[in-house]
């Protein structure tokens, strides 16, 4: 398993070194301001999610739709959170926001630890050619900029104990959701129906079928929760390791 390409590493460390700058830069105008301006980056970021995500439907739809653009990978979710954080008021803002930040903080995580696992190098060739490779690599690297935002300017406080379940929760109806449709429609979401981690696809392959998928989800994801828990709490970082993936044998990634 190749962590990080020379792709990667070209293109990467220069996208996180702006995306550093654009925190400290926005943390010094507008870091004493109120929630409603602070809250103006993430909202551009969630519109321009949106745009990609409209325009890679789009564009599959034109070119007969591959059932690998659904909506039900990991990755996926951030068309809802995002926008869902950047917009809502309700009173449950504070849940929405933990949620949203933990997500960010777990994808941001395994996109410093294995890069090559969310996007390939080829994903990096093709950006300028290709649109859903450009899609893919955009949409992550925006991602990744909202969590540094998010911490920059300092738009959510961790609560743990309130947050916690709502997390887990949420997580397990992504978990139900994602691996009922991989089983139902053949497709990879999540990596639950092949995983190209060896190890993981070995757990996969031992519980298919009936129920025992659903431990195969617990065992991957349970994961990634403690990776987000570690984040917002300041404990020691676990490594999530089921983010969604390429499928194998393909350079086709999760976005």
């Amino acid at each position: 398993m190749e962590l990080w390409t020379a792709e990667h590493v070209k293109t990467l460390l220069p996208a996180l070194a702006v995306m550093f700058v654009t925190a400290w830069t926005l943390r010094a105008v507008i870091g004493n301001k109120s929630l409603k301006i602070r809250m103006i980056p993430i909202q551009i970021i969630a519109v321009l999610l949106v745009l990609l995500e409209i325009g890679k439907q789009v564009l599959s739809l034109r070119q007969g739709y591959d059932l690998y653009h659904l909506p039900f990978h990991f990755c996926s979710l951030f068309i809802f959170a995002l926008p869902i954080m950047a917009f809502y008021r309700g009173k449950h803002r504070q849940m929405v926001y933990g949620v949203t930040a933990a997500l960010c903080a777990a994808l941001f995580l395994l996109m410093l630890i294995y890069p090559n696992l969310i996007y390939s190098a080829a994903n990096i060739r093709e950006f300028f050619v290709d649109f859903f490779s450009f899609h893919t690599v955009a949409f992550h690297n925006l991602v990744m900029l909202a969590f540094v935002l998010i911490a920059a300017l300092e738009l959510h406080t961790p609560a743990p104990k309130g947050e916690w379940k709502a997390v887990v929760l949420f997580t397990v109806g992504f978990c139900v959701v994602s691996s009922a449709m991989a089983q139902i429609l053949q497709t990879n979401y999540a990596n639950f129906y092949s995983c190209n981690i060896p190890p993981l696809e070995a757990v996969r392959v031992s519980l298919q079928g009936g129920s025992r998928i659903w431990l195969y989800a617990a065992f991957v994801y349970s994961d990634r929760f403690r990776t987000e828990h570690s984040v917002r709490t300041g404990g020691v970082l676990g490594l999530s390791v089921c983010a969604p993936a390429r499928l194998q044998g393909s350079s086709k990634t999760i976005k």
